[in-house]
């Protein structure tokens, strides 16, 4: 039986992270049971301000805000407010569909003069759509883990939604690979990942 596919929004995961982290910080130092030292928040969700959202790299920016101009405080702002529940019952596909036709009409000359096939406005909203709608991380277990099914530290996500929304893929040897591959990207971190938990590398 097939597993099914899951969709793993980014403030849960982050949730996960933080809980992941506080919880050496427990221990009472000899292997004994944590000791209750922090104090958390009880108050309901309600309580709270929605700001930010960032689930789908770029979804807020080459999907949303680009038709009013990159970090457009209004638009951002209701997008950020929103949730992925409202992005699948297609409250932003104008948005999106007009940021799109912005971002085409002002790079598909350079696309072209690099030698790269830009898409249509149809191929971009299939190829990124599913990606960016809903605003959340995909994963399904049956297939090969990196961005956009879940996603590594290494993964170059931005290049790789930007070569979705930009090129015509599978055309002239274009992939979502096909700027991340350009030589101008760094080939790795200054710093190097962990192999370990917590695998981020130490800051610097």
């Amino acid at each position: 039986m097939k597993s099914p596919e899951f969709n793993f929004p980014h403030a849960l995961l982050l949730a996960l992270l933080a809980a992941a982290l506080l919880m050496p910080a427990c221990s009472n130092g000899d292997g004994g049971e944590p000791e209750d030292n922090f104090v958390f928040a009880t108050d309901p969700p309600a309580a709270y301000t929605q700001i930010d959202r960032h689930a789908a790299v770029e979804a807020g920016t080459a999907g949303i805000a680009a038709s009013a101009g990159l970090g457009s405080a209004p638009i951002r702002d209701s997008y950020n407010a929103s949730n992925p529940v409202q992005d699948a019952a297609g409250m932003w596909v104008g948005e999106i569909t007009d940021s799109v036709t912005d971002l085409h009409s002002a790079l598909d000359d350079d696309l072209t003069g690099l030698a790269l096939t830009p898409a249509t406005v149809e191929e971009t909203l299939a190829q990124a759509g599913p990606v960016i709608v809903p605003d959340t991380i995909k994963y399904n277990p049956d297939q090969p883990t990196g961005y956009p099914n879940g996603r590594k530290l290494t993964d170059p996500v931005v290049d790789i939604t930007l070569a979705a929304v930009l090129l015509k893929l599978g055309t002239n040897g274009q992939d979502l690979s096909t700027f991340s591959d350009l030589p101008l990207n760094p080939p790795a971190n200054d710093v190097p990942f962990k192999p370990g938990f917590p695998y981020l590398a130490d800051p610097h």
